[in-house]
């Protein structure tokens, strides 16, 4: 594939896939892959180029993984997901406004239950084999729900450590209620993901070297 795509110049790999089947995958500094023709395909596409650009971490953790739980809760290396052992000193704290309690509260009952819902409807289309239109619809509705849900806590616009994440339900923790690489309801990159993706700008275009020059 490197010696493909080194006949033109190149600095991130993308890889289209022609099919209408939910589904993508990004690999840190590798390459991403969407399928074109699904519905989701702007979503998956934007959510894994997380993963393949910036190191982003998986925030959802109520969708069926091929991971195992983790024995220990060791603090992650992904910017955007942090074990939270000490609430006084971890990755994001300098984003987060001293009125906000951490961890920080959110509707997390609610959701998984309701999720837990979607996801038994999903494995069913997938088993009957049935077009996929039925998924399409069903990611519809559920989007419409999380939507809603998400955006009525009254820390959903904070930055905060609100729990679930790295596909565990205890015990890892998100910066933001919602995000792009929590759910697929087409909010933007919360605060710390947006910070992730501009350092690797900054990475690239040399920003960082003009900063560090510039600083007394």
């Amino acid at each position: 594939m490197r010696d493909i795509a080194a006949s033109a110049p190149y600095e991130f790999v993308e890889i289209l896939t022609n099919s209408n089947t939910y589904g993508g995958g990004g690999i840190f500094n590798l390459f991403s892959t969407v399928a074109a023709d699904s519905l989701w395909s702007p979503y998956v596409f934007i959510h894994e180029f997380g993963h393949h650009f910036a190191g982003l971490a998986d925030e959802y953790y109520t969708s069926d993984v091929a991971y195992e739980p983790s024995g220990e809760r060791v603090e992650p290396w992904e910017p955007n997901v942090t074990a939270l052992r000490d609430p006084r000193r971890f990755k994001w704290l300098d984003l987060v406004s001293p009125a906000t309690p951490l961890p920080t509260p959110w509707s997390k009952e609610i959701f998984e239950t309701e999720s837990r819902e979607f996801q038994k409807k999903r494995r069913q289309i997938r088993a009957e084999r049935r077009p996929e239109q039925d998924m399409d619809a069903l990611f519809t509705e559920q989007k419409v729900g999380e939507t809603k849900l998400l955006s009525s806590d009254p820390h959903s616009a904070a930055v905060g450590a609100f729990e679930g994440a790295l596909y565990e339900a205890k015990g890892y923790f998100r910066p933001q209620e919602d995000c792009v690489m929590f759910t697929r309801d087409a909010v933007p990159f919360c605060a710390v993901c947006r910070r992730a993706i501009e350092r690797v700008i900054d990475f690239y275009t040399g920003r960082v070297g003009a900063r560090a020059k510039a600083r007394p």
